[in-house]
């Protein structure tokens, strides 16, 4: 950390972008408790100081228990922000989950609509981590061109999580015919859901879903440092080396040959 004068505002700038690899939840949380900080210490965001200044001054300020001021403080002090996952760890993790996938989606012959909805869950979020939670995404984020699989206008290089995504595209809009509807007992407030992956009654799943769906899905490997797989770990895993951003054209010789039939019917 330089000891240089800088205005705040740029401090707390720079602090939002040392917790990129965060939840955005999580961030936000992170900021505001920064910006509760100074506003205790009676500062202004267009004042200029030192980071050590500025940790002294925030120090002597008397702040309510309930902010979480200890990462900005951390920060201050020049400590990078706490990762749950080593770079060795989040590729590992990276792995084992793509195998996990496949592996589901090779050995289960019908699977129901709610294994779909699992793989599909869980495919989104590795797919697209940066934008947080799928539970409230809209429908219209998830787009099938021809070959192509695009999530967020981006497209999925990785067969595994293409495929899931692609199937589960492929019910939700087989669901919202009345027949289907009624054949598979969805409600009417599922079937007309704007969300990619409804509750029962078409309002957003709950917080426990993705987790549940973790648990479904058996992860192999050896117990390490990366713990129990959950939705932050996946989404820290998956920041640390997003091959999903630039895409590549998908076609049939890009698929594993056990998937190429199943994913150009679809």
């Amino acid at each position: 950390m330089s000891a240089q004068a800088k205005p705040i505002n740029e401090v707390i700038k720079d602090f939002e972008r040392s917790l990129e690899t965060l939840r955005p939840s999580t961030r936000r949380v992170y900021v505001a408790g920064a910006r509760a900080a100074i506003r205790a210490a009676s500062l202004e965001i267009w004042q200029s100081t030192s980071l050590s200044d500025l940790l002294a001054s925030i120090g002597k300020s008397p702040v309510e228990k309930t902010i979480r001021i200890a990462p900005f403080l951390d920060f201050l002090g020049g400590r990078e922000p706490k990762q749950s996952l080593s770079g060795q760890d989040c590729a590992a993790l990276r792995t084992r989950v793509i195998q996990a996938i496949t592996k589901q989606m090779r050995s289960v012959k019908n699977p129901s609509i709610a294994t779909r909805r699992d793989m599909a869950l869980i495919a989104a979020l590795c797919a697209a981590p940066a934008r947080g939670s799928p539970r409230k995404w809209p429908e219209n984020c998830l787009e099938i061109s021809g070959n192509e699989v695009l999530l967020w206008n981006a497209l999925i290089r990785e067969p595994c999580l293409a495929l899931a995504l692609r199937f589960w595209h492929a019910w939700r809009e087989r669901l919202a015919r009345p027949d289907q509807r009624r054949l598979y007992r969805k409600s009417l407030g599922w079937s007309q859901s704007r969300l990619l992956f409804p509750g029962p009654k078409g309002a957003p799943l709950g917080r426990a879903a993705l987790h549940n769906a973790l648990r479904r899905l058996h992860v192999a490997g050896e117990p390490g440092s990366i713990g129990p797989i959950t939705p932050e770990n996946i989404r820290v895993a998956f920041l640390c080396r997003d091959p999903f951003k630039a895409g590549i054209r998908l076609t049939q010789e890009g698929f594993p040959k056990q998937f190429r039939a199943a994913l150009f019917r679809v």
